[in-house]
């Protein structure tokens, strides 16, 4: 049983998604407040117990909290015996039958979480002390909002600090700015959201015809209909590295098909009267983006066949501002080598 929704032709987009329906829990199922479900697949096992220790140092109790990996069919990997080795009996798990992809893999995490709010964390991302804490805040300081999230660092295989997201707010709150902060560019990262299960069972799952853009595609449903509360404190470190499942997407450029898609479908979800410039502005965005990203693999990696295939993609957006931003990127690039080579002589 599936929701679709169906975009016209007058749109330049000829497709139709369907949302998989998430059913309402039985009466009488024993609620927690909080789902922690995580799902994996092949995990780095050193990374998923860092994962599993970040949330279990936040644990309120079973009464309170359901934390549960649910395994997509992992063909290197057994959720029983790697948590039997674990040693703690608060974590469950589910073994797919068969391997179902992201999207259907996070259906499940949604359709199995008995918990008033779901959080779907990531298999290698970290939680610091306070997350659940600080964004219990905005559910019961806003009882209207659909989802809450945090800002967030951006660590190494390593677990070393890269960077720190720039905020979107400087105080915690409603995020006012969603048409540019969900819809123009994704600056949510799903591990740090957390959205209500009724906000799921009226909405409908992830669509499974995305798998890099999924995500972004769920937010922009959740913040046309809901209220999305934001915390400004960095509560979350996404970890980034080689081997992730992003890294695959944005080495072929997979990563910029999916979001060219995904702007073109979102279209759907706005007033003819926005929905336009909304669109203008997000290409433009990943424009830039994209153009980005292709220096970066070229200057840094060496990776000249990816830095080509963030290009190509990038250029399909059909932004006007491509041939601009990808000469003023460059002399950039050009002029931060020189001080970088500067600084090494003196």
């Amino acid at each position: 049983m599936s929701n679709s929704c169906s975009i016209s032709s007058d749109k330049n987009v000829l497709c139709e998604l369907s949302f998989p329906s998430v059913e309402p829990l039985p009466e009488g199922t024993a609620r927690p407040f909080w789902s922690v479900m995580i799902p994996t697949y092949n995990p780095n096992e050193t990374y998923l117990e860092e994962t599993l220790n970040s949330v279990l140092e936040q644990y309120p109790g079973p009464k309170k909290m359901q934390i549960e990996l649910i395994d997509d069919c992992s063909p290197d990997f057994d959720p029983k015996a790697f948590l039997e080795n674990f040693g703690d009996d608060r974590i469950s798990y589910y073994r797919q039958k068969k391997k179902n992809g992201i999207g259907g893999n996070w259906n499940t995490c949604i359709e199995r979480a008995r918990g008033h709010w779901i959080h779907i964390l990531h298999q290698d991302d970290l939680l610091l002390p306070g997350f659940y804490q600080n964004l219990l805040k905005g559910i019961t300081g806003e009882p209207g909002v659909g989802a809450v999230f945090c800002r967030e660092f951006f660590i190494d295989d390593k677990g070393h600090t890269k960077y720190l997201q720039i905020p979107l707010r400087e105080t915690s709150g409603i995020l006012t700015s969603w048409l540019e902060h969900v819809f123009v560019g994704l600056f949510i990262r799903a591990s740090a959201i957390i959205v209500k299960r009724s906000v799921y069972e009226r909405l409908g799952g992830f669509t499974t015809s995305l798998q890099y853009a999924l995500d972004w595609d769920m937010w922009k449903r959740i913040a046309s209909s809901y209220p999305i509360w934001y915390e400004p404190e960095p509560l979350f470190c996404y970890r980034e590295h080689r081997a992730s499942a992003s890294s695959e997407f944005i080495n072929s450029g997979r990563n910029l098909v999916e979001i060219r898609k995904s702007i073109d479908i979102s279209q759907a979800y706005l007033p003819e009267d926005i929905s336009f410039n909304v669109s203008r502005k997000a290409k433009e965005n990943y424009t830039k983006y994209g153009i980005t990203v292709a220096v970066r693999m070229l200057v840094k990696q060496r990776d000249l066949n990816s830095a080509l295939a963030q290009l190509r993609e990038t250029q399909k957006l059909g932004s006007n501002t491509f041939f601009k931003s990808l000469a003023s990127l460059t002399l950039d690039t050009i002029l931060n080598a020189l001080r970088e080579l500067k600084s090494k002589i003196l």
